[in-house]
């Protein structure tokens, strides 16, 4: 596999709707974003970088133990656009392709992450857009091919990819995944508590 593939990691997300720095929260002995950094640190990237919001330092120290560099949005109640726009400026231009994880889904795997390189290798294109999904639904993370790269820098509000994946259905490359678990995530505290019920 001689792609060279760079990772946006999501973390500057206001959590609303939890009420509190989800990111923080504790789960089996780390906290959820965590759980997203030490998967990712266990795979091979041309380039990496963590967009984290408030608390900063808490936030930064985290990436820091993972030894993940980061960068602080000023922005971040502007949207998920303002980070993906924003970590995107911060990595390598010679890049082939780029995933995008976000903070709060602590059972992200590396053989899900694997899948989702191999299928952009066999796609054999920089327009692919990696989806995985499970019983026909897309989910996160999704690998867009560096094709895509002006697009989602220019992005606006809290949508995300989702509205480029919506509108270029034809370069959407699907991976069906039969683990729903890799996708599991805690906006709420509901959410959070069925997230402690589970192993990592």
């Amino acid at each position: 596999m001689n792609k060279r593939f760079g990772v946006v990691i999501l973390a500057a997300g206001l959590s609303r709707r939890m009420g509190r720095q989800k990111l923080l929260l504790p789960l089996n002995g780390n906290t959820l974003l965590g759980h997203v950094l030490a998967t990712a640190s266990r795979l091979d990237w041309s380039d990496w970088i963590v967009v984290v919001g408030d608390p900063r330092e808490q936030l930064t120290a985290i990436c820091d133990q993972h030894q993940i560099r980061s960068v602080f949005n000023p922005n971040s109640g502007a949207g998920q656009a303002s980070s993906i726009a924003l970590g995107l400026q911060q990595l390598d231009c010679d890049l082939d392709g780029i995933l995008f994880l976000l903070g709060d889904q602590p059972f992200v795997s590396v053989p899900l992450i694997q899948a989702l390189r191999r299928k952009f290798v066999e796609a054999e294109g920089l327009s692919s857009i990696v989806v995985p999904q499970y019983q026909g639904q897309n989910f996160s993370p999704v690998l867009f091919g560096a094709a895509w790269r002006d697009a989602l820098a220019g992005l606006q509000g809290d949508e995300g990819g989702r509205s480029i994946i919506r509108t270029n259905q034809n370069w959407v490359v699907p991976l069906d995944w039969p683990k729903p678990r890799d996708f599991c995530d805690a906006d709420t505290w509901n959410q959070y508590q069925a997230l402690l019920h589970q192993e990592t």
